[in-house]
């Protein structure tokens, strides 16, 4: 039995920390980086994606990511990750991530799409 535990974890792949870098940051819109008010004269400020190695918040709404592997093509790079998103009542969403240049594209499993979100100048 020990054996077969060995032969699976010599042909399990894990996904590289270092291919998802280029993923990582502050991502969004103009508005969004400027942290500017959703509604003209509102007082709810809209908010940037942030997304670190293990994690991706945008606003109060934090989430705890595990990755997949990066696929490298000639129109980008894409990724999927799980995302937990949640305290209190935790709900799991499948998150795909498609970087094109410099244009970061969230497509979640709900179906929602955010982008395409540009790197913040404070990032």
């Amino acid at each position: 039995m020990r054996h077969f535990f060995i032969l699976i974890f010599l042909f399990t792949v894990p996904a590289n920390a270092d291919d998802h870098d280029r993923f990582l940051g502050i991502w969004g819109t103009a508005d969004q980086c400027a942290r500017a008010p959703i509604k003209p004269g509102g007082t709810v400020l809209a908010a940037p994606f942030e997304i670190g190695r293990f994690w991706l918040k945008q606003g109060q709404l934090w989430c705890k990511l595990d990755w997949g592997p990066v696929e490298i093509g000639d129109d980008g790079a894409f990724t999927a990750a799980t995302a937990q998103c949640g305290e209190d009542s935790v709900r799991g969403y499948f998150l795909g991530m498609r970087l094109a240049g410099d244009e970061l594209t969230l497509r979640w499993d709900f179906p929602h799409q955010n982008g395409p979100l540009r790197r913040c100048p404070s990032s």
